[in-house]
């Protein structure tokens, strides 16, 4: 069964959309932010800075190698060797929705802001979420 585009369009979409929104969140209320509910991690702003991030040549790698992704995803599937249930499609798009936007901070911030923090893990972002979830459902369903 084919997988409508306009559906891992929304995926893609939706994770990017998502994922930006959390970090504004999250910056915007960064000294305020408390959260009454006994769960396993924290959420407070941690500032990723890369020396790759700020240097012209760097971005344009990154973006490169984003879309060598892309283009290795578009020619997987049409060739008919992967993604080619809905599925795994889906969570393809999600991956690369996902680092579009941790890429989207680079270009525009020239840093990434993470916020989950586990306490025994580096923190990270709902971004970061959205790649691993992404690709093990591209690869493993």
């Amino acid at each position: 069964m084919q997988s409508k585009p306009i559906f891992d369009l929304l995926a893609g979409g939706g994770i990017f959309l998502l994922d930006q929104q959390s970090k504004r969140m999250v910056q915007a209320r960064a000294t305020a932010l408390s959260l009454p509910l006994r769960i396993p991690f924290k959420i407070h702003t941690v500032i990723h800075h890369e020396r790759i991030y700020r240097h012209a040549g760097g971005q344009a790698l990154l973006v490169l190698l984003w879309l060598i992704a892309l283009a290795s995803t578009i020619v997987l599937y049409r060739g008919g060797t992967w993604f080619q249930s809905p599925r795994p499609l889906c969570g393809m798009a999600v991956a690369l929705g996902s680092a579009a936007s941790n890429l989207f901070d680079i270009l525009r911030r020239r840093h990434i802001v993470n916020f989950i923090d586990l306490g025994w893990w580096p923190a990270f972002n709902l971004a970061d979420v959205g790649i691993i979830v992404g690709l093990f459902i591209a690869f493993l369903t």
